[in-house]
């Protein structure tokens, strides 16, 4: 069996992006308060991609959409971006140092980096845009009060270490979000990682990084830098954060797992997988920071996940104390692909 620190592989490499940890004291206590409901539209099909990495055919541009460059921000405050469609270029949206920013309603396509790159920023929200054929969805370095909610994401190429929807790396403070998301990467497409990564970062008491009720299908099936996951909370360390309501389906070697930090809770996620060339775990947790790990809350999640072998795997401990809420996770649950969300997930609305 495989060790899932191989998963980690992504804290060695990403070392260019450590920043000196970040120590709090422990309480996920009021995050048990936030219980919204996935409400995304499933009515119309995006079609399904090319195995090969090809150029990904723009939707009809209609208005209000308008084409546009890609676009570049620095040191800017107080604007909005909105309703753009932009094909090709490095990043589709750039920001670095910006601060009250919304970009909603923007289409980006076949961008050689990012779909959307966030530097240093603050306060910056994006909702109902669409990125596909990137090497990652959306990526924050730094920064606090970012919303990543109400977007679709479609087909990641990576490789390592990007290859996310999202990726939070060292973003600190309060009002940061993941939420309500819907993502997939169709088999063999590119070189797909972790699809929601929290790598270094920390939320505050009472308002812990959220990501919640997102949508995931679909990862990684090959292995070029060790197992990804699609949930990872605690990478590489952090604290203060909680994954809820989630629902993650073939999404590569573990289905999601906290592997250090502290105050992080997982609950209350519905978690498949059927056998694929790396599927090993359903839920994973262990800590491979190289700093201590306490107060993980892992609780009520529905898991069902078959290892490349056929055997059934649903839950795995890693040399780590045992998680507060382990015994309530639901191990063989009555879920499958076709149970937990509809046949098309991805609709361009």
């Amino acid at each position: 069996m495989k060790n899932c620190k191989s998963s980690r592989a992504a804290g060695i490499v990403k070392l260019f992006m450590i920043l000196a940890p970040l120590a709090f004291l422990a309480s996920c206590q009021r995050d048990s308060q936030v219980l919204p409901t996935n409400s995304l539209s499933t009515s119309v099909s995006a079609g399904s991609a090319s195995k090969s990495l090809a150029t990904v055919a723009v939707a009809k541009i209609t208005a209000p959409y308008a084409a546009s460059a890609p676009v570049s921000y620095y040191n800017k405050n107080n604007i909005t971006i909105t309703d753009l469609v932009i094909n090709g270029g490095t990043n589709g949206i750039a920001l670095y140092n910006c601060n009250n920013v919304l970009i909603q309603d923007c289409k980006i396509y076949n961008t050689s980096s990012f779909g959307i790159q966030l530097n240093n920023c603050t306060n910056v929200t994006v909702q109902y845009c669409y990125v596909t054929n990137a090497k990652s969805g959306v990526h924050v370095y730094q920064g606090s009060g970012i919303k990543v909610n109400k977007n679709q994401f479609y087909n990641m190429n990576g490789p390592f270490p990007d290859g996310c929807f999202v990726q939070f790396a060292g973003v600190t403070g309060g009002g940061n979000q993941i939420n309500n998301n819907k993502c997939q990467n169709d088999a063999y497409w590119g070189h797909p990682q972790d699809g929601i990564s929290l790598y270094q970062s920390s939320g505050k008491l009472g308002d812990s990084i959220q990501v919640i009720g997102n949508w995931l299908r679909g990862g990684q099936v090959q292995f070029d830098s060790g197992g990804a996951a699609g949930v990872v909370l605690g990478d590489v360390g952090g604290s203060y954060q909680v994954a809820r309501n989630n629902v993650v389906i073939n999404s590569g070697y573990v289905g999601m797992q906290v592997v250090g930090g502290s105050n992080i809770k997982m609950d209350h996620n519905w978690i498949y997988s059927s056998s694929t060339p790396v599927s090993n775990t359903g839920i994973n947790c262990g800590n491979y920071s190289g700093a201590s790990s306490y107060n993980i809350n892992i609780s009520y999640n529905q898991v069902r996940w078959y290892q490349s072998s056929g055997k059934e795997w649903d839950l795995w401990l890693d040399n780590v104390t045992t998680p507060t809420g382990w015994s309530t996770n639901i191990q063989k649950a009555n879920i499958s692909a076709t149970s937990l969300l509809p046949a098309t997930i991805i609709t361009l609305q």
